[in-house]
């Protein structure tokens, strides 16, 4: 019986910057093969081939998604055996368990030396290129997130706090109940999403698709959507159970999603840039809208149309910076894979495909 595929992003551009949870992974997993190598699409493909790999013999594996590739993966995590293949040098990933958990392999060694002579030039005008376009669009993200904390500051304004506390409370009782199990509860992390050349994109349906209870939250910028999420994954480690807290992909302090696996139970914020609202037929989805706490007045509205206005323009900016930076990455995986042994590629990567049982 095949196993399944969940899909979540393996890096963010957000405003603080990139955005990855590699070293998160890597402590949860109880061993790592930490691939070492220039930027490459063989490196995605050998990463597919693994995944589908343990799928077919009945895993659960999790893929890592490139933020501006789209068919690009950057990293597998396979449930149940607990191992990661991570494509690390992008991301500076080093060993700190070497002769344990953590085994290294580099591809460096793959590169044919007059073929690189050939596109050394091309190759270093193309990573310097791709290195600018990357800060310009990061510029823009930060630029907006500036703009989104004014925002914020305009709805904060105009909540009912103790009324959002009330609610908040009873959300707890009755997702929690009485439930407090022996053990102390893990937290894991994962990215719900990412500015991609063709907009803000997640992958919601595939974390979400076999979980029987969506709460989906309703509210505007600031309203304390990210606490009131932090929150329950503290209240649920506190009563013994799991919590993975995903993070946005815009912001990178703020959460999109907690996930309690043992109630099968998830919330998330199902405002733009990522609108969800129940799916028919499916029960378990529930709007829980904290909007009605929020009374927005006429000054406060002529406000948030001009914060509006300008934070759509920031991003529309990193939007076109991230698509130059998307053309310049597919050109460096392009030139990098013109220079790979073939026959050394697969002595090299013949080992990993190890059988395994569950």
């Amino acid at each position: 019986m095949n196993g399944n595929v969940t899909y979540y992003y393996g890096h963010a551009l957000t405003g603080q910057g990139v955005k990855h949870l590699y070293k998160e992974l890597m402590d949860e997993a109880e061993l790592v093969y930490i691939l070492q190598g220039a930027p490459t699409f063989k490196g995605s493909e050998l990463l597919k081939e693994l995944g589908y790999f343990y799928v077919k013999q009945g895993f659960a594996v999790e893929w890592f998604k490139h933020a501006l590739l789209e068919d690009v993966v950057e990293a597998v995590y396979i449930q149940g055996c607990n191992r990661l293949f991570v494509w690390s040098s992008e991301w500076g990933i080093e060993p700190t368990f070497l002769g344990t958990k953590h085994r290294v392999m580099s591809f460096y060694d793959c590169l044919e030396e007059v073929q690189l002579e050939k596109v050394g030039e091309q190759l270093a005008n193309t990573m310097t290129e791709r290195e600018s376009w990357r800060e310009k669009c990061i510029s823009s993200l930060t630029k907006a997130i500036k703009i989104h904390d004014d925002w914020e500051v305009v709805t904060q304004s105009c909540m009912n706090w103790e009324a959002l506390n009330d609610q908040v409370e009873n959300l707890k009782a009755d997702v929690f109940q009485s439930m407090v199990l022996n053990k102390t509860g893990v937290r894991t992390h994962r990215l719900l999403g990412t500015l991609t050349p063709r907009g803000a994109e997640n992958t919601v349906d595939s974390i979400t698709k076999n979980v029987s209870r969506r709460l989906m939250i309703k509210g505007k910028p600031g309203t304390g959507k990210s606490s009131l999420m932090k929150g329950l994954a503290d209240e649920a480690n506190a009563r013994g159970l799991d919590a993975q807290i995903i993070w946005c992909g815009l912001d990178a302090n703020s959460v999109d999603m907690v996930l309690i696996p043992e109630l099968n139970f998830c919330i998330f914020d199902s405002t733009d840039p990522h609108i969800f609202d129940p799916e028919d037929g499916r029960l378990g989805d529930e709007i829980f809208d904290i909007g009605k706490h929020c009374a927005i007045s006429q000054k406060a509205e002529a406000q948030i149309e001009d914060i509006r206005a300008n934070y759509k323009e920031a991003m529309q900016d990193a939007m076109g910076y991230s698509k130059r930076y998307a053309e310049a990455e597919y050109t460096v995986r392009r030139l990098i894979d013109n220079c790979l042994s073939s026959s050394l590629w697969r002595e090299k990567t013949a080992p990993l495909f190890e059988r395994l049982t569950k």
